[in-house]
């Protein structure tokens, strides 16, 4: 463990800490669930202390709610559903996002109460993929769309390792 010296860094800014910090929270939450992710791995993952966490989140929940808000603006994109790019995401910020979320849906009925967002996610999909689909398709189709979406969302947190965890948070 590298000691850190007390006080900001030199040349330090603000928001892009808190960027970094969103960063490595989706990576962590993807990785661990909301359930067992500590704020002490993301403040780890970024190179900071916990009370550098707590200055910009208050908690372990605002944090969480801020990672998803950020992993659904990345992922939930209407030019990438239904193309390889949204299903079989290969790397970065949109594998990790697409994690997170699949991770949420998974454990939805828990963290709602944490994370009412989540919620929607679903019903947002199930919008978004109807209207890529166009009016002549029906519900089988949509449905199909979404848990082709949904499942290899699930199956990408999954298949998450901590090596995709260690990767500089920097290079997102």
């Amino acid at each position: 463990m590298i000691k850190r010296a007390v006080g900001r860094p030199p040349g330090s800014n603000t928001d892009a800490r808190r960027e970094m910090i969103i960063t490595a929270a989706i990576r962590v939450f993807a990785y661990r669930g909301y359930d067992a992710a500590t704020v002490q791995e993301v403040a780890d993952l970024v190179g900071i202390t916990r009370p550098a966490i707590h200055h910009h989140f208050p908690g372990k929940a605002p944090l969480y709610r801020a990672a998803l808000e950020r992993a659904y603006d990345i992922a939930m994109t209407p030019a990438g559903i239904g193309s390889e790019r949204f299903t079989g995401p290969d790397h970065g910020g949109l594998r990790m996002a697409c994690a997170l979320l699949g991770t949420s849906l998974a454990h939805s009925h828990r963290i709602a109460d944490v994370a009412p967002r989540i919620t929607g996610v679903s019903a947002d999909l199930r919008r978004m993929c109807a209207q890529t689909l166009g009016p002549h398709d029906d519900a089988d189709q949509v449905d199909e769309l979404v848990a082709t979406i949904v499942g290899r969302w699930v199956l990408t947190a999954y298949a998450l390792t901590w090596i995709d965890l260690q990767m500089d948070v920097d290079m997102l």
